[in-house]
């Protein structure tokens, strides 16, 4: 097969297409990448065929300034398949640790708050003064229930047109000046396994509540992270700005963050 040149889709809330795995009519060209993966990979059952879309658009958004299109070619094949091997053997590693005793740990501060505007899958960051003795020195696994809830809630969400996924708002409020010693290596972790590890899924974080001291910490992080990296780290000192705000719903963002519906619905 001759692939045509592909053409970059745009993306609109209105033109929307969600996919869940056998929930969802695909493009003739959809089926034939991921049949011509399936046979790149040559282990059929190893994944399902959305994982399998899911990366064949990543691995095209990469010739197509983070964008999808509409046709895909060999190379895109091979670098779908290095993709998932890659992420397989992350996986292997690292999945095991993500048990039920940390996620049901986590399960209030680490948790779903429904879509951005474009209807990207959005999930809360909130360690609180409340629960400051399940978090404060626990940041290495407060990274696993993260990876959790991006492997077990967010994996059900596909949405062509845009390879980055996830929305994180990551709320310091809570955190101290002291707690600086364990969160900057904890989130100089995070942003490579989402980032690196699993770049689909990585999407834009906004910081917020950050004031003077944690935005200077959490800029610095970022001085060493990749170009494409920092470009998604949004960082403010209170609240969104407005622009940030403009890509959320009000009845969607919680009340303290400056919208009108109820944290974690």
């Amino acid at each position: 097969m001759t692939p045509s040149q592909a053409m970059v889709s745009e993306f609109s809330s209105a033109g929307a297409r969600l996919i869940f795995d056998g929930d969802a009519t695909w493009h003739d060209w959809e089926n034939a990448g991921v049949e011509a993966l399936q046979e790149a990979l040559g282990e059929a059952g190893a994944w399902s065929k959305g994982d399998l879309l899911r990366f064949l658009h990543l691995a095209i958004s990469y010739r197509n300034n983070g964008l999808s299109g509409s046709d895909f070619s060999h190379e895109d094949i091979s670098v779908a398949k290095d993709l998932l091997l890659a992420n397989r053997e992350w996986q292997a590693k690292h999945r095991p640790t993500w048990t039920p005793e940390i996620r049901n740990s986590f399960k209030d501060i680490v948790f779903m708050q429904g879509r951005d505007k474009q209807g990207t899958p959005t999930g809360i960051i909130r360690p609180q003064t409340s629960n400051r003795d399940i978090w404060y020195d626990r940041m290495e696994d407060l990274n696993k229930a993260i990876l959790a809830l991006v492997y077990l809630s967010f994996s059900k969400a596909y949405l062509p047109g845009i390879a980055e996924q996830g929305i994180w708002i990551i709320d310091l409020d809570a955190v101290r000046i002291v707690d600086l010693p364990s969160l900057v290596p904890s989130l100089q972790s995070l942003i490579s396994d989402l980032a690196v590890n699993n770049p689909s899924r990585a999407g834009t974080f906004y910081v917020i509540n950050a004031g003077w001291t944690l935005s200077a910490a959490v800029n610095a992080v970022l001085l060493f992270a990749q170009e494409e990296t920092r470009q998604k780290v949004q960082v403010f000192r209170g609240l969104f700005d407005a622009d940030a705000m403009d890509c959320f719903d009000a009845g969607m963002l919680p009340s303290e963050f400056g919208g009108q519906g109820d944290m974690g619905c």
